[in-house]
């Protein structure tokens, strides 16, 4: 009976595993898709079942690409402990040449960074990959994503600590009214420690831009490189942009737009690309029926 019961409470838990990382998929994903869509301008119109089911899907997708970069960048910054210890060492010891020169005291608090386990290796490698890849385009973000690696692994450290320092608290006997407030603050704050760690990537990373366009790639919804058959009149809606389309075999009715992008495509009633005009790129919305794309 006592191993019935052992495998009771070991199945319960998995179940509110399972449920806690499908909420947490959706809410995050859902997040991440707002967050693009909020950046082409354009959100979904007349949505129906099955593409909030579809939207649903593509939250969790997304939700755990982007749990998995978070997860990396957190434990390279951890994998990376002594880097950031001697930087603070060498900071410290500069401080205190400053300090002797100006003869004024310095106030800094010193951080301690939480030493990961063995297995934090394997998702620090993933996160070289990843700071790699995106500096290989944009050797400006380097700056950014090194201190995005730095600041979600302080921020874990903290939630770490905060919660030892919970644990302690809430094994004493007899604590005082202090101690209790304290208590109170630590447990109201470690929520709002994991939520800035989630947004940080999205916030100082320098990718938040490349991580959506490439999440959207991977789940067909966005295309670099396509040729939009487009009817009309959406057809002299993008001449008064100065886009000009070339003769379509879909017919008379049709126009061939080349090197577009498809910024958002899935599902809506819409469709959104993005064509060369004569003042730039512009961004069109077009209803999926008066559109066919051919993707190269």
């Amino acid at each position: 009976m006592e191993k019935i019961s052992n495998l009771d409470k070991k199945l319960d838990l998995i179940d509110k595993l399972f449920s806690l990382a499908f909420k947490l998929g959706v809410v995050v994903g859902g997040t991440v898709l707002l967050f693009y869509c909020w950046k082409i301008g354009y959100f979904p119109q007349d949505v129906s079942v099955g593409d909030g089911l579809l939207f649903i899907l593509l939250a969790i997708a997304f939700g755990g690409v982007y749990l998995f970069f978070v997860v990396c960048l957190t434990s390279l910054g951890l994998s990376l402990r002594p880097v950031w210890h001697g930087l603070q060492k060498l900071f410290l010891l500069l401080l205190k040449g400053y300090e002797r020169v100006s003869g004024r005291t310095a106030s800094y608090t010193p951080f301690t960074i939480e030493k990961g386990g063995f297995e934090l290796f394997i998702f620090a490698i993933f996160g070289l990959f990843f700071i790699w890849g995106f500096s290989f385009s944009d050797i400006k973000v380097l700056s950014t994503l090194v201190l995005c690696v730095w600041g979600c692994a302080l921020l874990w450290s903290t939630y770490q600590q905060n919660s030892r320092e919970i644990d302690l608290l809430e094994r004493s006997d007899n604590f005082t009214d202090e101690e209790s407030k304290r208590l109170k603050r630590l447990v109201d704050f470690q929520p709002f420690l994991l939520g800035v760690i989630l947004v940080v990537p999205l916030l100082i990373g320098g990718v938040s831009g490349k991580l959506l366009d490439g999440a959207m790639r991977l789940a067909n919804v966005r295309a670099d490189a396509a040729v939009v058959h487009v009817k009309e009149p959406y057809v002299k809606y993008a001449a008064e942009f100065g886009v000009k389309g070339l003769q379509s075999n879909f017919g008379s009715d049709y126009s061939k737009f080349e090197k577009t992008s498809i910024l958002f495509n899935g599902f809506g009633k819409n469709i959104v690309i993005e064509v060369e005009g004569k003042d730039g790129r512009v961004a069109l919305v077009v209803p999926s029926d008066h559109a066919y794309i051919v993707q190269r």
